[in-house]
């Protein structure tokens, strides 16, 4: 199995570069919790297209159809970002007795070298959890003789007890608040490698929590460590909070990619982005790539995160149709809401798609377009399953995961005889092969190996299935 591995110093530094630019909208502009406000009209760096994978459905069939949706930021200009570098930062870190060892002597170099990357106009606060949650700095500016207050206090920390995730993540959020408002970016980054196991614990509540970060104005990253935390729960914390999540083993030999990253993702071109999907009646989006959907009045609202200066994502929106008669469905007027240089801005997707629901098949499987239809079985359907297989995996379900790769392969291959794609046909041979040797080799050998392989094979497939199906 090839392993993923990312270096822990390295890696906050990249959080830091991305949270340079993670504004989100202006108080005084939002309306409501998901509205996008007020709109400078023109000069906008973000634009929008989509194309269907179909547009006709069975009649009586299960109606859903999906909608590749690409959005796409220009490239800006080397001085629009240097004067969009500064942060507000809190980094919220696990201290509890799992992370004794190495993995709080990594994490604490980790913030010592963030650290030593803020500018004066940075602001920078500490705060640390275990049963109790400790507040080590408060949010400050990141000058010579405060950055020194810093590393001492990062110095001091040290592991033993319970994990209250929940406790640490609300305090790290408050003292963003507290501190008031500035021009610079507001990021949470909590890191942790063990389970929420005092105070709040429940993943709806602790959801909650960074989705009311974002309606401050606050990001939130999510770090998961080792193999002992909740991957899914990190990943909804992260989704939730319009940030990233991201799976470190061990530090290991991605620095210099990382480095790289870090140097290219100063700021982002779009931050705050909110997708808006009006919907027609009985029309109801049931997937945007695994990002948290809300749906309000008709109108369904994501949230997929910042956008690098020349990133293009492609994201598969699923849709479900009512099927009980033949007639015609209409999806357009989707916008695009983002910030840009402190100004809300507005893309919107002007072309209207129209599907219909008709009772002969072979016109739906004409409609379906092979291009589209290959790369969302590819980058949607594949991680989708992989999310699946993980699952079993990490809860002991060997036959599971094989009978469920066995029925998607089965599925896939009898519609891909009629739409004829190569990509998918490898797909379905070398993917699927390498996923079920992947589940078999997991099961295999002593009792105690296995429990750990069933961790660290469920998060690798789970953090891969993250970053494929979101396009990060």
């Amino acid at each position: 199995m090839n392993k993923r591995r990312i270096n822990a110093l390295v890696l906050i530094g990249l959080l830091i570069a991305l949270t340079c630019s993670a504004m989100a909208y202006s108080k005084s502009h939002v309306v409501g919790s998901t509205g996008i406000g007020v709109i400078n009209p023109g000069g906008g760096v973000v634009s929008v297209s989509g194309q269907l994978t179909q547009d006709k459905v069975f009649y009586q069939g299960d109606g859903t159809v999906s909608l590749a949706l690409t959005l796409q930021a220009n490239e800006l200009e080397s001085q629009v970002i240097v004067n969009e570098k500064n942060v507000d930062m809190v980094v919220v870190l696990d201290r509890s007795g799992s992370m004794q060892g190495n993995k709080i002597d990594d994490a604490k170099q980790a913030v010592l070298d963030l650290i030593g990357n803020l500018s004066p106009h940075d602001r920078f606060a500490l705060v640390s959890y275990a049963n109790e949650v400790t507040v080590h700095t408060q949010l400050m500016s990141a000058k010579d003789g405060n950055k020194e207050y810093f590393a001492s206090a990062v110095r001091n920390i040290y592991a033993g007890g319970g994990t209250n995730l929940g406790g640490g993540l609300q305090l790290g959020i408050d003292l963003m608040i507290q501190a008031g408002t500035s021009c610079n970016a507001g990021r949470v980054i909590l890191i942790s490698d063990g389970l929420a196991n005092v105070g709040v614990t429940d993943p709806v509540k602790l959801g909650e929590m960074a989705r009311a970060a974002v309606s401050k104005e606050i990001v939130v990253s999510t770090v998961g460590i080792g193999n002992d935390f909740n991957e899914v729960l990190m990943t909804s914390l992260a989704d939730h909070g319009t940030g990233n999540y991201y799976y470190l083993d061990e530090p290991g030999r991605f620095a210099e990619v990382f480095m790289r990253e870090f140097q290219r993702s100063r700021t982002a071109a779009a931050t705050a982005v909110e997708v808006r999907v009006p919907l027609a009646d009985g029309v109801s989006l049931i997937n945007a790539a695994g990002f948290p959907i809300e749906t309000r009045s008709n109108v369904a609202v994501f949230r997929p995160g910042n956008l690098l200066p020349g990133q293009s994502r492609k994201i598969f929106l699923t849709f479900n149709l009512p099927t009980n008669r033949e007639q015609t469905f209409a999806l357009g007027n989707i916008a695009v809401g983002y910030r840009h240089q402190g100004r809300n801005q507005l893309a919107r997707l002007d072309d209207i798609f129209t599907i219909a629901c008709v009772r002969n098949q072979a016109e739906v499987f004409a409609s379906i377009d092979k291009s589209e239809w290959e790369e969302k079985v590819v980058q949607e359907d594949f991680n989708q399953l992989r999310e699946e297989v993980a699952d079993a995996v990490k809860s002991g379900k060997k036959d599971e995961a094989l009978t469920r790769i066995r029925q998607y392969k089965a599925e896939k291959k009898e519609l891909n005889s009629i739409v004829g794609s190569a990509k998918v046909a490898a797909n379905l041979e070398q993917d699927l092969g390498q996923l079920s040797d992947s589940v078999n080799q997991t099961f295999a050998g002593a009792p105690s190996a296995v429990i750990i392989k069933q961790k660290e094979v469920a998060k690798e497939m789970q953090y891969k299935s993250y970053e494929s199906r979101r396009n990060k």
